[in-house]
C-alpha cells in the first residue's frame, strides 16, 4: 500500500514539473500550484497584461472593472463604495505628463521644486511572463519553472 502511495506521489510530482513553455496558457492558469507573474499596463492603476486585449489602437481590460472609492467616516472609519463597472483602457502608443521633483536647498530651507515631464512609449503586444510552481510546505516556497511569451489577443 505504501508503495502505491509513493508511486502516485511521484507521478503527481513528475506531471506538475512536466510543464514547459509550450504548455497552453489555459492549462497553466487552471493549475492552482502554478503562479503566473506577468508585467502590468497602467490604466489609472496597474492591470495585469493577461487581463488585457487589443481594441484598435488601445489596450483595454477583458472584462469591466468595479469602480470603487474609499469614503472616510469620522477619524478612524472608512468604507468602500462601488458605483458600477466599466472597461479600463490606455493607448498602445502613449504620452502622459508626470512630475519630476527635486529637493533644493538644505536644512530648514529645503523645498521641493517640480516640473512637468512628458513620458512617451509603446506597450508591447508580446511580453515575457514568469511561470513558477508553488511547492507548498511551511513557507509556500516558489520554484521558477520558465519564461513564456504572452501575446495580447484582439478583444471580442
Amino acid at each position: 500500500m505504501n508503495k502505491l502511495i509513493a508511486i502516485i506521489a511521484l507521478f503527481a510530482a513528475a506531471t506538475a514539473s512536466a510543464y514547459t513553455a509550450a504548455t497552453p496558457w489555459e492549462t497553466l492558469e487552471n493549475d492552482p500550484r502554478i503562479q503566473i507573474d506577468a508585467p502590468t499596463v497602467f490604466m489609472g492603476h496597474a492591470v495585469d497584461y493577461m487581463f488585457t486585449c487589443k481594441d484598435g489602437n488601445n489596450l483595454r481590460t477583458i472584462k469591466p472593472v468595479k469602480q470603487c472609492e474609499t469614503i472616510y467616516i469620522g477619524k478612524n472609519q472608512s468604507k468602500e463604495v462601488c458605483k458600477g463597472e466599466k472597461y479600463l483602457s490606455t493607448p498602445i502608443n502613449y504620452t502622459r505628463t508626470s512630475w519630476d521633483c527635486n529637493y533644493v536647498g538644505g536644512g530648514q530651507n529645503s523645498r521641493r521644486e517640480c516640473e512637468d515631464k512628458v513620458i512617451s512609449g509603446t506597450y508591447p503586444l508580446t511580453v515575457m511572463v514568469k511561470v513558477s510552481k508553488v511547492m507548498g510546505g511551511k513557507n509556500d516556497r516558489v520554484e521558477f519553472l520558465f519564461n513564456k511569451a504572452f501575446t495580447v489577443q484582439n478583444c471580442h
